[in-house]
């Protein structure tokens, strides 16, 4: 069983010095959970759980350590998304298939989110010597 693992960000995150898109998250564990229980942004807004999960399982991102809920925040939301989605599959949460509508044309379909991000080598940045 996988204990972390390294990640792509789609769009990442930007600040001062550039964007940052790498990252590594490991496995949420009881802790981790219990923590961010007992807080009050929890209470007032459920997704704010989301936000302070992830600042907690998201071990660094491009060499910044820690990450904050406040760095979690100002991720673009396809950033957010996929980060949940990655969560998720990681601890064991996802469904196979879900049910979507097209946007355009408002037809029903089933998707596959088994390995959806798997492979973001897409979204790979190299430097010169193609790390």
């Amino acid at each position: 069983m996988t204990e972390s693992i390294t990640f792509y960000l789609p769009l990442g995150l930007s600040l001062q010095d550039g964007i940052h898109r790498k990252g590594s998250m490991h496995l949420a564990t009881t802790l981790d959970e219990l923590e961010i229980q007992g807080t009050d942004e929890v209470g007032v807004n459920p997704r704010y759980r989301d936000i302070l999960l992830l600042s907690r399982v998201i071990d660094e991102l491009d060499g910044i350590a820690p990450v904050t809920p406040e760095m979690i925040e100002d991720l673009f939301e396809a950033d957010f998304l996929y980060l949940q989605l990655l969560y998720k599959e990681l601890n064991g949460e996802t469904t196979e298939r879900t049910y979507v509508t097209c946007p355009r044309c408002s037809s029903p379909t089933t998707i596959s989110l088994k390995g959806m991000y798997r492979d973001m080598s897409v979204y790979k940045q190299t430097d010169e010597d193609g790390e």
